[in-house]
């Protein structure tokens, strides 16, 4: 028997943030997170405290999801794929692999959404654009797997994104340090960086500017047109 994911969330929105901002776009969550954020209060709860919340999320074979898609995406033309969590790559690494070809055989798109502290499979790696969230000391996630990120790191490539969230001008400044001192020679990644909730978005381009930084402002736009508690948006 094939095995499952912990779907905790399918719908169609916008995207929100990152490369493909104002996309129509599928959102696949599932449920679970190796990581708690303490610095912040996490903006799905309900993915990274699954125990809470399994009351809503369904085991999907890899085969019964791709079907969900398809007919979502016959539904609402919507063709772009959004991988998300939580973290992703805590679900079983077989079903997320059949998952990503059957996706791929369907001609779809597909973008995942990781904090890259797990080993990202080389098919995704291949076949999806990747976002990897590299988690700094204003998360308290910032000790969590640094080896395991950086060989995420190397293996990323020129159309995959590396993306700080920024808590504090301390974060701000180690944002900088990690780019010049192991991304710059690690990764064909870019650089982008997002505003924690409540950080000031323009002390980022001013800091951009300041430094002459090739980086891209990361903006939470679904944050702006709904309200940040507001679910399948």
């Amino acid at each position: 028997m094939t095995e499952t994911l912990k779907v905790l969330e399918h719908y169609t929105s916008i995207q929100g943030e990152g490369v493909r901002t104002g996309t129509p776009t599928q959102f696949v969550r599932f449920a679970g997170c190796n990581l708690r954020c303490p610095g912040w209060p996490c903006d799905t709860p309900q993915a990274i405290f699954p125990d809470q919340y399994r009351h809503e999320y369904e085991a999907r074979q890899p085969h019964e999801l791709a079907l969900d898609i398809w007919t979502e995406y016959e539904a609402t033309g919507a063709r772009n794929i959004c991988i998300t969590g939580g973290e992703p790559f805590v679900q079983r690494e077989l079903a997320l692999e059949l998952l990503l070809q059957q996706l791929i055989a369907l001609h779809l798109s597909v973008e995942v959404f990781t904090n890259g502290t797990r080993i990202i499979p080389g098919p995704w790696l291949a076949l999806a654009h990747i976002t990897m969230d590299w988690k700094l000391p204003g998360s308290g996630e910032a000790q969590k797997e640094p080896e395991i990120r950086l060989i995420n790191a190397r293996k990323l490539k020129p159309t995959d994104v590396i993306k700080f969230v920024i808590a504090n001008d301390d974060d701000l400044e180690e944002a900088l340090a990690i780019d010049q001192r192991i991304l710059s020679t690690h990764t064909m990644a870019k650089t982008w960086i997002g505003a924690a909730w409540g950080y000031p978005t323009d002390k980022l381009v001013e800091f951009i500017t300041a430094h002459k930084l090739p980086w891209n402002l990361n903006v939470q736009t679904h944050k702006y047109i709904w309200s940040a508690e507001e679910r399948y948006v």
